[in-house]
């Protein structure tokens, strides 16, 4: 144990050398010398105080003011742009003038007429077309000319002497038909109908020479079938 030998301070800690109120060098006591505590200068030193934080199992909330700041400006910025449609809707309806302006009636299409001076574009399609109805009317004209003006020859068919006209079954079993044709000719006369094979037609007349088609020799008759008059080769009839 150490005291000051001036202000009588008395120190436990034997490392001591210096009184630490006025200074002066200690002096060691012993053991058993009486221990005098003298009163000393108190430093107080202000612990670091820590905010109290209670346990609510909630996660503290982030600072959301810059998030805050963008939401606001994106307010002001679409307020402002409605602002400037609008004020461009009025602009424009003053522009036009607004109810008091008459609806401007469609212009009508003008209706070109051809001068006498100008021809149409010809369609070859159609021209075609009409030729080709020409053609064919004109055939029919002539097939129907040349049975009202033939002259049947007045040589009748053997076996019928009577005034009555005869008649005959067709025996074409092989196409099944008899050709009725506008002229008495295989090649140029035109096919006016089908008579099917067993048919039974009215001989108007025969010419008297007899000619030979294919492996059969005939004669060409003029007869009625269905109230429609032509030539057939007898070839393929049966008496």
């Amino acid at each position: 144990m150490k005291q000051c030998p001036t202000c009588k301070t008395t120190y436990t800690d034997t490392s001591l050398v210096f009184c630490l109120a006025d200074g002066g060098t200690l002096v060691d006591l012993g053991t058993e010398a009486e221990t005098v505590i003298r009163p000393g200068v108190r430093v107080d030193i202000p612990s670091a105080t820590y905010p109290t934080v209670t346990d609510t199992g909630q996660q503290p909330q982030p600072n959301r003011s810059p998030v805050l700041k963008i939401v606001v400006a994106i307010l002001i910025v679409g307020f402002l742009g409605l602002i400037a449609l609008a004020a461009a809707g009025v602009i424009f309806y003053l522009n036009t003038g607004g109810p008091n302006t008459a609806t401007a009636s469609p212009t009508p299409t003008p209706i070109v007429t051809p001068s006498r001076g100008l021809s149409p574009t010809p369609d070859p399609e159609k021209e075609r077309l009409e030729k080709e109805l020409a053609n064919l009317q004109k055939q029919l004209e002539e097939n129907a000319n040349v049975v009202a003006n033939a002259k049947p020859s007045p040589w009748k068919t053997p076996g019928f002497e009577s005034d009555e006209l005869p008649t005959a079954r067709v025996n074409s079993p092989a196409d099944g038909f008899l050709a009725l044709r506008s002229e008495p000719d295989s090649e140029t006369g035109a096919r006016l109908a089908q008579i099917p094979h067993g048919t039974v037609v009215t001989l108007e007349s025969c010419e008297k020479e007899q000619v030979k088609i294919g492996s059969r020799t005939g004669r060409w008759c003029m007869v009625t079938y269905r109230g429609q008059t032509g030539w057939v080769f007898d070839a393929w009839l049966e008496y």
